[in-house]
Order: C-alpha cells, then structure tokens, then sequence
C-alpha cells in the first residue's frame, strides 16, 4: 500500500486538493443559498460535520482516482468497452451499496425523520450521480490522455532528432557510400553472384537506418521486418551459412502487420544477438520469435553468451529502443530484458 501511495501520490494529491476546494465551496454555497442551520442538520454538528465532510472527501478522492485513472484512461487507451464496461458498473455497484449503508444504518441507524430521503429516492439520485461522476471522470481522463500523447509526440521527435545527429556524426558521405557500393555489387555480380547479392544486401540495410521516416521516427511493421530478415541472411552470408538461427514466424493479419513500430528496433536487437551471442552452438540457437494478431504484436529475440572476449558496447541501443516504445505505447507494451550468466533474451509486447 505505501508503495502504492509513493509511486501514485501526485495524482492522489492532485484530485484530494481539487476535491476538497470543491467541497468547501459547495458547502459555503448551501450556506448562502439555504442558511447555515438547514445546512448543518443536513450534515451534522460538532464531530458529525468533520466526520462527515472528512468522509466525503477521503470517498470522493478514491472515487475520482480509480474512475479516471483506472477505468476512464485505461478505456480511452485500450478501447476495451466490454471489460472496462463491466469494471464500471461493479465499482458503482459496491459504491452505491457503501452509500446506502452509510446513509441508512451508520450515519441514521434510528427512526427516520418523515423529511428523511426515502431509499428509492436515495438509490434514483445515486444512480443519476454516478453518471455525472462517470462524465466528469471522462472529461479530465480525455485532457490527460490529450496531454500525454502531445509530451509523448514533443518527446519522440526529439529523441528522432539526436538520432539524426547521431547518423550524421558517423556517416562518411552516404552517396559516396552507397556510389561505391553500387560499383563494387557490379563488379561483383559476375565472378561472385553471392558477394554482391551481400553488397546489395548491405546497401539495402544502410538506406534503411538513415532514410528519413515519418516525423516520429516510425516505420510499418512489415518494413522492419524485412530488413530484419536482411539482416539476418547479411549474417548468414558472412559466416558462409554455418550460424545456428532458428526463425518463427506467425502473422495471423494484414491489419496488424502495418502497424507502425520505432525504426530499427527489431533489427536493432537481433544485431545485438549476431554481435554479443553464440553462432554454432547447435543446442543453444539464436531464437527469433515473431507473433502478429488483431491485437498484440510479440517479438522475442534470444541467444546464448558467446564466450571469451566481449565486443564494446555502450548499451545505448536498448535504452533508445525503450524510450522510444514507452513514448510511442505507453502501458500498452512491455520491453523485457532477462539475463543470467549464460543467456540473455529480449521480448517487447505491444498490445494494438
């Protein structure tokens, strides 16, 4: 609970300040509006009125907590109408059920006042505030979700912008580059059919990491992954055919496969296992797991340590690689890294 409270207590507070200005407002307007006696045999004198109005605020801070943050956000996000739906209505439910046994049996357990509100009046106006409690909910839950599309957009096009510098800061030239490429495949193409299909591999891989993709720094997923699968055969060509690479492969629909990921990210960590694994341990293969539905892609890329002396790395790739989802998906996905002393495995989750 206290871990709970620490990660969450900003918006906790948010809504507890707002609510308990809003509340105190409301309380100086019945004043005005009907005296200061009707109001206080509405809610109580002495310890009755802060036990009440402390009441009210600690329910009405939890109430807009879990509505906005828990069912409003997650169904603005998610678009999951029917299980958020069914949340909704069971939250409501035990709260109309709290309500009634506060009003009824805590607060008023005796003989009701013949003034008293009836429990089917009760139950009609509880029903009618839940869905201006729900509306409310709705509304604050659109501006958030509004506001952090926009940092995410402000913060992905900056992130878009370092890589540029980063690309620029290393390239030498990309059309003398890709000119000599050119030249050297038909040179090649000739003598060596299989070295210049590698030079046109390389040049396909190269115009792809510093093309200039959308302002978000995103590409299709069928691109990805078929310079991903270039990569590999790059790869294999290399090391003439002897690396030991198992690649799955599932797409059940058209719909999710243009889907847009971060540039490079598949490719990215797939590199990385070419780079930092072991090639030719046929009982230990680099696995290469790619699953796409209506509604998740799953990508998995695992192999085992390859041993002896280790190739640089600043591990900039994986954070880039993290930022990026988390600023494009936000809890929609999940980027997991396992590692021990003799594997290591990467799987991104990205639920559409």
């Amino acid at each position: 609970m206290i871990e709970f409270i620490k990660k969450q207590w900003k918006q906790i507070l948010i809504i507890l300040l707002v609510y308990t200005a809003w509340s105190l407002a409301v309380f100086l307007f019945l004043i005005r509006l009907q005296g200061l006696e009707t109001t206080l045999k509405q809610f109580g004198t002495g310890s009755k009125l802060y036990i009440n109005f402390i009441h009210t605020i600690i329910k009405g801070t939890v109430i807009y907590y879990i509505t906005i943050y828990h069912l409003a956000i997650p169904l603005i996000t998610t678009r999951k109408w029917k299980k958020i739906g069914l949340q909704t209505i069971l939250f409501f439910g035990v709260l109309t059920v709290y309500e009634y046994v506060w009003n009824f049996n805590i607060q008023d357990p005796g003989p009701k006042d013949p003034s008293y509100v009836s429990p089917s009046t009760f139950l009609i106006t509880a029903g009618l505030l839940d869905i201006v409690i729900i509306l409310i909910a709705f509304f604050f839950a659109t501006i958030i979700t509004s506001n952090d599309m926009r940092k995410r957009k402000e913060e992905l096009e900056k992130e878009k912008l370092k890589a540029e510098l980063s690309a620029i800061k290393y390239q030498i030239n990309p059309h003398f580059l890709f000119n000599s490429l050119s030249f050297i495949y038909t040179k090649t193409l000739k003598t060596s059919p299989e070295a210049a299909h590698a030079v046109h591999l390389l040049s396909e891989i190269m115009n792809y990491a510093l093309d200039d993709w959308d302002e978000l720094g995103t590409v299709p997923l069928a691109l990805e992954i078929d310079h991903m699968k270039k990569v590999i055969e790059m790869n294999q060509i290399r090391f003439n055919h002897i690396l030991k690479v198992k690649y799955y492969e599932n797409i059940e629909t058209d719909d999710a496969y243009v889907s847009y990921v971060p540039t490079l990210a598949f490719v990215s960590l797939v590199e990385n296992a070419f780079k930092h694994g072991e090639l030719n341990d046929e009982k230990n293969q680099v696995t290469i797991e790619l699953e796409v539905t209506k509604s998740k892609i799953y990508f998995l890329v695992s192999n085992k340590k390859k041993k002896g002396p280790k190739e640089p790395s600043k591990g900039i790739g994986l954070s880039n690689i993290r930022q990026r989802l988390d600023l494009m998906y936000g809890i929609k996905h999940s980027f997991t890294i396992k590692e021990d002393e003799n594997y290591y495995l990467n799987e991104i989750t990205i639920n559409l």
